[in-house]
């Protein structure tokens, strides 16, 4: 019974959060890393700005670049302590 408790109050740090779709793409973000996702881009080329928000340390930001109708992780980023959230924006 003792194990079944302390399996219950352990943190999961598998769960994803996620932004808000924006032209097809959006962030997700775990407990220390973030990555940005297509689903069927919606630009013929679209640039994303992808920004990692990092709880200890500097947020790094990335520009790329997808093609229209791209789907998949298009940028990684692994923050040292923690990642508050990872939001993805189109740029022109």
């Amino acid at each position: 019974m003792a194990a079944t408790a302390i399996g219950l109050a352990a943190p999961i740090s598998s769960a994803s959060a996620e932004s808000s779709w924006d032209r097809g793409c959006r962030g997700y973000w775990y407990t220390t890393s973030g990555h940005g996702y297509c689903s069927n881009a919606q630009w013929i080329v679209e640039r994303f700005q992808v920004t990692y928000d990092c709880n200890a340390e500097i947020d790094t930001q990335r520009r790329k670049t997808v093609k229209v109708g791209y789907t998949g992780k298009f940028d990684a980023y692994e923050c040292t302590f923690k990642i508050n959230g990872t939001d993805v924006s189109s740029t022109y």
